[in-house]
């Protein structure tokens, strides 16, 4: 079995002892995010990140309504948890700026001073420009994983609308999903990157002569393919790991967050887009992915 998938497999056991099975999905949630970074589920290092909470926050008796943000700081602090205070710190001079709430703690996960609020700020702006966007709601962390790039905001913004206007015409729908996709590309690429659209375009096209519809619920898992090089002869393997983690999990392979799990397990040690330019890790970039945080609010 693929080392990946069986510390998936693991983890989730381990999770699933700790915390109990009511909540499956973010269990799940928080197996795949461990595993993508290469990290064991240890309770006692989670405890750690706890009480480093409970000293800097003022809400953890109500820990258990925000296990999404509990699991967040766990993963980016499993063996660092003195750097927590710092995290909480940036929370604090975000919320002069956006809503209190679980976006402002997950987006100070990746805000390193006063100047990347800015860039954030100024990012929304532009993002609001672009005529896929105009009535779209952001997501506060997922602005601030896409102004951890080195490119301008306006940049940025210009790379989104190309890729997803690009998306589009191809046949993706105008819908969620879509802003989505074209959001991931630009957190992977920067600026526009033709050899990976081409890429993603050859992907959907194999999959598609394979008598597999393309549907929208597909189109992040294309497109973190397309990030990643993904060539058509690892198909194979790639189904191989969804079949295993299918019976596993108990789940239809119909099911499409199946495959994207798959996706991630089986990517999670290639290069993907640029990442590697710039401080970014692979588990930070597929927030969106695992737990819906990429913001658009409709067509």
């Amino acid at each position: 079995m693929n080392d990946r998938l069986q510390l998936f497999f693991d983890n989730l056991d381990k999770i699933h002892l700790y915390f109990g099975t009511e909540d499956d999905k973010c269990a799940r949630n928080l197996a795949l995010k461990l595993t993508v970074r290469n990290i064991h589920f240890y309770y006692e290092d989670y405890e750690k990140v706890q009480q480093q909470m409970k000293v800097h926050t003022k809400w953890y008796q109500f820990v258990s309504m925000n296990l999404p943000v509990c699991h967040a700081y766990y993963v980016h602090f499993a063996k660092t948890p003195e750097k927590i205070p710092h995290a909480l710190h940036m929370y604090k001079l975000l919320t002069k700026k956006f809503h209190r709430g679980d976006q402002c703690y997950l987006a100070a996960l990746h805000i390193e001073s006063e100047q990347s609020i800015q860039k954030i700020e100024a990012l929304i702006t532009e993002l609001m420009k672009q005529p896929s966007l105009k009535y779209s709601h952001l997501a506060t962390n997922t602005c601030a994983i896409l102004a951890a790039r080195p490119e301008s905001p306006q940049q940025l913004a210009v790379t989104y609308e190309t890729y997803y206007q690009a998306l589009v015409s191809i046949g993706f729908e105008r819908n969620r999903e879509t802003k989505n996709s074209a959001l991931l590309l630009t957190i992977g690429t920067g600026a526009y990157c033709e050899a990976t659209f081409k890429h993603l375009q050859t992907l959907a096209a194999f999959i598609q002569r394979a008598e597999i519809s393309v549907i929208t619920c597909h189109y992040i898992t294309l497109t973190l393919l397309a990030l990643a090089k993904f060539e058509i002869a690892q198909f194979p393997a790639l189904y191989d790991i969804h079949d295993e983690i299918c019976r596993k999990l108990k789940i239809s392979r119909n099911q499409c967050n199946s495959l994207l799990i798959a996706a991630q397990v089986y990517t999670s040690n290639e290069a993907i887009g640029d990442l590697l330019s710039y401080e970014l890790n692979y588990s930070d970039f597929m927030y969106a992915a695992i737990n819906d945080d990429f913001g658009g609010d409709g067509d």
